[in-house]
């Protein structure tokens, strides 16, 4: 009997600090979502992130826009101002605690070599996509031409 109020004692108090080590979240308000996605854009791992988007994106545009667009890049008006559409943008998307979580992750050395390693990734599944794409019929009937 002792020992199991014991081992009960041990896990609410276990459980406690938990729940008291876990961090803050501010109220999910639109000024608190933009400051956290403020936060989060300062971390260079996701800026890079940031800036991959940014080019996807363009590269969607028809040819002279996507141009266009490229050559704008070298305006430091204009990266501001893309700056500050990514940061509204994920503060409409993105809740407080998705942000500060999201800006946990990234602050991490893991993080950093995550995204670091990308072009890698990206390089290695096309290679496996086409490899698999010549050994398997059904994708490939969609991938090789006949």
């Amino acid at each position: 009997m002792r020992l199991m109020l014991i081992i009960r004692a041990a896990l609410l108090s276990l459980a406690t600090a938990a729940v008291v080590g876990q961090p803050a979240v501010a109220a999910d308000t639109p000024q608190a979502r933009q400051q956290a996605a403020e936060r989060l854009f300062e971390l260079p791992a996701y800026r890079e992130v940031a800036t991959r988007q940014v080019y996807e994106a363009m590269r969607s545009l028809p040819d002279a826009q996507h141009q266009s667009a490229v050559e704008a890049l070298a305006d430091t008006k204009v990266v501001q101002l893309l700056r500050e559409v990514i940061v509204r943008s994920m503060a409409r998307t993105f809740t407080v605690a998705e942000l500060e979580s999201l800006g946990r992750y990234m602050a991490t050395d893991e993080a950093r070599s995550t995204v670091e390693k990308t072009d890698a990734f990206q390089q290695a599944l096309l290679r496996e996509f086409l490899a698999t794409g010549l050994s398997h019929p059904e994708l490939g009937k969609y991938l090789v031409p006949h």
